[in-house]
Formats: structure tokens, sequence, C-alpha cells
């Protein structure tokens, strides 16, 4: 008898509202969408996402938006040219500190890298993303999105009209 499927979906919505920062920055999820099984755990609090040994398949999306509190309520103020960017996920070690502002500072061929998303922009476009892993020992992998070294009124996540239901990340896990 095969064992029961384990796979999880977890979400970055908007709570609040957070600006990019220079190079690669971190997402932090902030909601379960759904979490079979005890493989897959994510840490709300560092976007930390923790797989027990094992192959699994991923896919999501990340995005981010221009934003200045001077736009019409509830709308996204697009931008030509927009600034482009992209995620990607890897594998993180804490034992090899990676400056996230320095965007050649782990190249997309480091082995840690495991997927790297699609071109986007800052218009709400998002980068998708889909993958595969596996890993003979406990893992953390992390997520993370760039709009280049000068991000000027770029959000990776926009709180208006007090709703908090923008999603602006999700990944979805699949152990195989």
């Amino acid at each position: 008898m095969s064992s029961p499927a384990e796979y999880a979906v977890f979400t970055e919505l908007s709570p609040d509202t957070k600006p990019a920062t220079p190079g690669f920055n971190r997402r932090v999820f902030t909601d379960t969408d759904i979490n079979q099984g005890s493989a897959i755990q994510c840490d709300f609090a560092t976007g930390i996402v923790t797989l027990a040994p094992g192959a699994y398949h991923f896919s999501g999306h990340s995005m981010v938006a221009y934003f200045t509190k001077d736009a019409p309520p509830e709308t996204i103020v697009t931008r030509l040219p927009a600034s482009a960017g992209y995620c990607r996920l890897r594998s993180f070690d804490p034992d090899r500190p990676v400056d996230p502002a320095n965007l050649r500072g782990l190249p997309n061929e480091d082995p840690s890298v495991i997927c790297v998303g699609s071109p986007s922009t800052a218009n709400l476009v998002p980068s998708l993303f889909e993958g595969f892993y596996e890993t003979d020992k406990p893992a953390q992998l992390i997520l993370e999105h760039q709009s280049g070294s000068n991000p000027q009124q770029i959000y990776l996540r926009v709180f208006v009209e007090n709703s908090k239901w923008h999603a602006f990340a999700r990944i979805s896990i699949r152990r195989l």
C-alpha cells in the first residue's frame, strides 16, 4: 500500500505594505492554503520552507507592484517602461551567507538554485516558476524576487483598502 500524498501550498498575502530592497528579496509566506502530511513545513517569520528527505515538485509565482500613496484607491498604477525582474527558488544554507543586495553574489548557475522564474515586471506581471528537487537529508528552501539594484516605489506587498487579500507570492509543493 502506498503512503498518503503529501503536499502544501503557502501564500504571501499582504497584511502590511513592504517595500522591495535592492537585489534579492526573500518572500515571507503568511498563510497556509493547505498542508497535507508532515514532510513540508513553513516558518512564517523567515519564509524558510523545510522539507523532509525525498523528491519534490514545485510551482508558483512571485510578483511585485509599483505603489505610491497618491495612487487612486483600489488601483495599482502601471508604468512604461517598467522595472523588470524575476524570482528564484533555492536551497538555503545558514552556514553559507549570501548578500541579497549583490545581484551577482550567487549566480543562477549555482547548485543551490533549484529554478529561476520567468521574467516579470513591477506592473503586477508575475514571475512563474516550476521545478523538481531531491534531497537525502532535511533541506531548507527560500523563494526570492529581484527587481534590480534600485527598486524605487516597488513593493513586495501592498496593503490598501484595509484588505490583506492580495496574493503576491505562492508556492505549491508536492512530495513525489
